[in-house]
């Protein structure tokens, strides 16, 4: 293995346990790797206040990078993403910083057969006041759907 493959690696995990820790932090009552590829990182639950337990999708992009207002996205990944039959969390990481950004990706901003490669989506930074509004998301959201 090359250093920059495992570089890459180490970061990719780095912000897998961050997100990991994050998702813990916000109050799931378990944080799961499908067993199998699904494209995606981590399917959690949380208690939603009515004697159920809501769960979501989330996926973890890494970087290394400042992040700004947007982050581009493969298309194929959005669309999974934002056509699941449960919400899906997009959590962008950078790991050498240890800040998290966030993103809902929505099926309204995909465009039927439009041949784009990326999206571009807009992220929000977490901050106290933002964590807590994804908490309320996470387990207030209606069961099987996006909010």
């Amino acid at each position: 293995m090359n250093n920059t493959r495992a570089q890459a690696e180490i970061v990719g995990r780095r912000a897998e346990l961050l997100a990991e820790l994050f998702l813990q932090d916000l109050g799931a009552t378990f944080v799961s790797r499908p067993t199998a590829d699904t494209g995606i990182d981590f399917i959690v639950a949380f208690p939603n206040g009515q004697g159920g337990t809501n769960l979501s999708a989330v996926e973890v992009k890494a970087t290394e990078h400042p992040v700004g207002d947007f982050y581009a996205l493969d298309s194929k990944w959005y669309k999974r993403l934002a056509n699941s039959n449960v919400p899906s969390l997009l959590l962008v990481v950078d790991a050498k910083h240890n800040r998290l950004y966030h993103a809902w990706p929505s099926e309204e901003d995909v465009k039927p057969n439009s041949g784009i490669r990326t999206i571009r989506i807009r992220i929000t930074p977490i901050d106290d006041e933002v964590k807590e509004q994804i908490r309320e998301r996470l387990a207030g959201a209606p069961a099987g759907g996006h909010r």
